[in-house]
């Protein structure tokens, strides 16, 4: 299925918000809700490196899916990287590409950018995400950790 990816609008608020929820639920965390309205105005403002994607429908006109990215400066390259931090194909529309199109649209931003490293984490046990992504990129052997939140 062939479907028109652009960026998010201020119009977009709801229908964002809608996605980004159910992101959330998909991977079983939940979030302020100011916490998401502040992510959405950063989406928004010209002056912060981070966007969102939005894959829409061909028929519905409806967004399905969402890609939020952000760049970022590296120590281990000259140009910037882009972390794909967030991407979600609503559960009606898997398995028809709508997942690669958003990719490619990052991929497409990245390069336009002059950022062409693109990467982003799954679960290790979403392996119907992981089948997608052996196909647009590679699986590295690192582990990723965070600080644990009782030390601030």
């Amino acid at each position: 299925m062939q479907i028109e990816i652009r960026p998010v609008a201020e119009s977009d608020h709801d229908e964002w918000l809608r996605l980004f929820n159910l992101y959330l639920v998909f991977y079983k965390a939940s979030l302020p809700e100011e916490t998401k309205e502040f992510t959405f105005r950063r989406l928004l403002d010209p002056a912060i490196p981070m966007w969102s994607a939005l894959a829409i429908h061909p028929e519905t006109k409806k967004p399905i899916g969402l890609a939020n990215y952000l760049q970022h400066l590296a120590t281990w390259s000259t140009e910037d990287m882009i972390y794909l931090n967030d991407l979600y194909v609503d559960e009606k529309q898997r398995l028809k590409n709508v997942g690669k199109q958003l990719i490619e649209y990052v991929y497409k931003k990245a390069d336009e950018l002059g950022a062409p490293v693109v990467y982003w984490s799954t679960d290790f046990d979403n392996h119907r995400a992981q089948l997608l992504y052996t196909k647009v990129g590679v699986r590295t052997n690192k582990v990723k950790y965070f600080r644990s939140p009782e030390t601030y």
